[in-house]
């Protein structure tokens, strides 16, 4: 039997390189060799345990591939194809004859049946190669190089924030973290018309911040972001509030930037729960609170497509495979990490 190499996740803290078998297809699935991949904060909080997921698992969700094997003839287009790929597996992504409730509602990426690629059951990316449904692929265009196009999955979060709440030209928009995912949603907020604060922990993200053409970054070690907010609102608070900080803290750090019936968006998958919870503020300024996860992929490649957003500009370092655990490592010291399995 074939094999490739993926790195194992077998317990928190312990990723290894090792061979695994090259399962033949299920008729809805295709194979990907791997092209390149991305780390995110989602994957460091599989590594160290602070979000569960049942182990052993390959993690590794954003990518881009080419198409080297199809099960089905009805296929064949996809073969030799530069793709992205949605990481929620469903009902509709295997062609189940009866979906279930969830995908019948038109809620897909809540399928009551999903597993999800490199995060719940699913083998993901940090491999050589990685199976996915037929359904679940987006054709990358010619232009849009691997380091531009493995920021599809991220970015097309970043752009559900907005299709959930939209924000236009008079809106005062705050983001609130500004790593991996941070960046890109201030960088769609400001693209939208919005005025967009983004505010980081650090200096040093300020730099990157302006490569995306965001227009008022802030420190917070410099400046009051509330001061600046009310400069902005006359005192009222932000119109929406995006909660990216990757810490149980951020809700409580949302609260106190965002209106009276204003919006707090929240992006953290940290997996801990949120301390010090101020129910109370939420009930009497009547602030609505939104969870947003995966989004729309092909509303990504598109905004990747025009060249306007040089998202490429976020990556520090890429190393091969075998340098998998000092890539995670490294993650947690510079922007963006990718990794190269061939």
């Amino acid at each position: 039997m074939a094999t490739h190499r993926a790195a194992v996740l077998s317990v928190p803290d312990h990723l290894s390189v090792e061979a695994r078998p090259s399962v033949a297809l299920a008729s809805w699935q295709v194979r990907l060799r791997v092209d390149l991949a991305g780390v995110c904060g989602t994957d460091l909080a599989l590594l160290h345990g602070h979000l569960p997921t049942p182990l052993p698992l390959v993690p590794g969700h954003e990518f881009v591939g080419t198409v080297v094997e199809i099960a089905s003839s009805e296929d064949e287009h996809w073969l030799g194809q530069r793709v992205c790929a949605d990481i929620n597996n469903t009902c509709l992504s295997r062609r189940e004859e009866t979906p279930c409730r969830a995908c019948r509602l038109g809620l897909s990426h809540h399928c009551q049946r999903r597993d999800v690629t490199g995060i719940i059951t699913a083998p993901g990316a940090f491999a050589e190669e990685v199976i996915v449904p037929a359904a679940n692929l987006f054709a990358v265009p010619d232009g849009v190089p691997d380091e531009r196009a493995v920021f599809t999955e991220p970015l097309a979060a970043a752009i559900q924030a907005f299709e959930q709440v939209p924000v236009g030209e008079g809106d005062v928009v705050a983001v609130l973290g500004t790593g991996r995912l941070g960046s890109l949603i201030a960088a769609v907020a400001q693209r939208r018309g919005a005025a967009t604060l983004a505010i980081a922990r650090r200096r040093d993200a300020l730099n990157r911040l302006a490569s995306l053409g965001i227009g008022r970054p802030m420190c917070m070690t410099d400046e009051n972001p509330r001061a600046v907010i009310d400069e902005l609102t006359e005192g009222l608070g932000a119109d929406v509030v995006v909660e990216v900080t990757g810490t149980p803290e951020g809700l409580a750090q949302a609260l106190d930037l965002v209106r009276p019936r204003g919006t707090v968006i929240l992006k953290t998958t940290c997996g801990l729960p949120a301390g010090g919870f101020d129910e109370t503020r939420v009930v009497v300024d009547e602030v609505t609170l939104v969870g947003s996860r995966c989004g729309p992929f092909n509303k990504a490649l598109a905004l990747l497509a025009d060249g306007g957003l040089p998202v490429e500009k976020l990556i520090a370092e890429t190393h091969p495979l075998d340098s998998i655990a000092r890539a995670l490592e490294r993650a947690t010291q510079v922007l963006k990490v990718t990794v190269r399995p061939r």
